[in-house]
């Protein structure tokens, strides 16, 4: 169990990067950056496949998917609540 929460931390700390590339390319107007780093969200999320080849995936999926899903949530949830803010006030604004 220790090695899905270890990964899922991990990996989840990564994907958290890979989404807030995402907002900042998003909403300054790289397209091209932001379709890219969104895209490589889910391959991170399985390592490429060395993740399943390496380890018994069955065994620590339970606690990995839990440690990356926490760890993305408070990565990403600041900055995604400020972006809907942004985009609230841009609304009642017109």
């Amino acid at each position: 169990m220790n090695v899905g929460i270890s990964l899922g931390v991990l990996i989840g700390f990564l994907s958290g990067a890979a989404f807030l590339i995402f907002l900042k390319a998003a909403f300054s107007g790289q397209m091209f950056k932001a379709a890219s780093s969104l895209l490589a969200m889910p391959t991170t999320w399985f390592a490429g496949g060395w993740l399943t080849q390496t380890f018994d995936v069955e065994r620590i999926l339970s606690s990995y998917v839990t440690a990356l899903s926490v760890t993305v949530v408070v990565i990403g949830a600041f900055p995604l609540f400020r972006v809907v803010l942004r985009v609230a006030q841009d609304v009642a604004a017109e």
